[in-house]
């Protein structure tokens, strides 16, 4: 039987770039907070760990915002990041039928993941905020 679910949010975030984090968080957490709508936080090191938070969590909340970022350098490891961690996300989700919404950046270089998590310019963490709680309100 599965667990009855919280009326929360859980805001999954990798702090590998702490700047980047920081910035998303701050852009979800204000959205959030504008709205009154209940969350937590659950603190990942890298983006490779946010799949197995969601799937510990999975049951116990209404929705899930996921941020972090992966850069791309000089070795496939980039590819390799993005496509495990997405991969794993979405299909969690669409699997388990969850509300979630991301700002799991992928980018070429660090001056792109600030420009999009800025709160004052692009502001992808209250974007992925925002999309969560339009899921949850569409159910």
């Amino acid at each position: 039987m599965a667990q009855k679910k919280s009326k929360k949010i859980l805001i999954i975030y990798s702090d590998f770039y702490p700047e980047i984090s920081k910035n998303l968080l701050s852009g979800a957490e204000s959205y959030l907070k504008k709205k009154t709508v209940n969350y937590e936080t659950k603190r990942a090191d890298g983006s490779l760990e946010i799949p197995f938070l969601l799937t510990k969590y999975i049951n116990d909340y209404s929705g899930f915002i996921i941020l972090g970022c992966v850069i791309k350098g000089e070795t496939d490891h980039y590819q390799v990041v993005k496509d495990i961690c997405l991969g794993n996300i979405y299909s969690l989700a669409y699997n388990n039928l969850v509300p979630l919404g991301s700002a799991l950046l992928t980018v070429d270089n660090y001056k792109q993941a600030i420009e999009r998590s800025d709160i004052k310019k692009k502001n992808l963490g209250e974007k992925a905020a925002i999309v969560c709680h339009n899921l949850i309100n569409n159910l």
